[in-house]
């Protein structure tokens, strides 16, 4: 049986928080249906050193803290650039959404009441304030 006064579970957000959610949504499922890959890291182009020398790719990522860096192909070069953007459009879309539903559920979810701290709860009634 359930009580009455009780809420259901289900959340209610303000309409500017669930505008923001859903355009963060929105951008995320943008971003990863464009491309199918996602990779981290950068691709460089490294000219040539010497007049008979050629244009040489590299694709640079963080491994448990060390640099690895990987030699390309052009192919790879342009395939890896795609994924690195699309990598970095759907971190952005990402964090803007762990930052709305982050403000969200601290600003709309009861959450614990404050006191202030080392001032028993009897003083805090009786408290006069300066000047008076």
């Amino acid at each position: 049986m359930r009580q009455q006064g009780k809420s259901s579970g289900k959340m209610r957000f303000s309409a500017f928080v669930l505008r923001d959610l859903n355009a963060a949504y929105r951008t995320l499922d943008r971003a990863a249906c464009r491309e199918p890959w996602l990779v981290q890291g950068s691709v460089n182009v490294v000219a040539p050193t010497s007049p008979s020398g050629s244009v040489t790719y590299t694709w640079t990522r963080k491994v448990r803290g060390k640099t690895v860096t990987v030699a390309l192909s052009r192919q790879q070069f342009v395939t890896f650039r795609r994924a690195i953007e699309v990598n970095r459009r759907i971190e952005a879309a990402l964090s803007q959404l762990r930052e709305v539903s982050q403000t969200a559920l601290l600003s709309e979810v009861p959450g614990v009441s404050k006191r202030r701290l080392g001032v028993p709860k009897s003083a805090e009634a009786k408290r006069v304030p300066k000047g008076a």
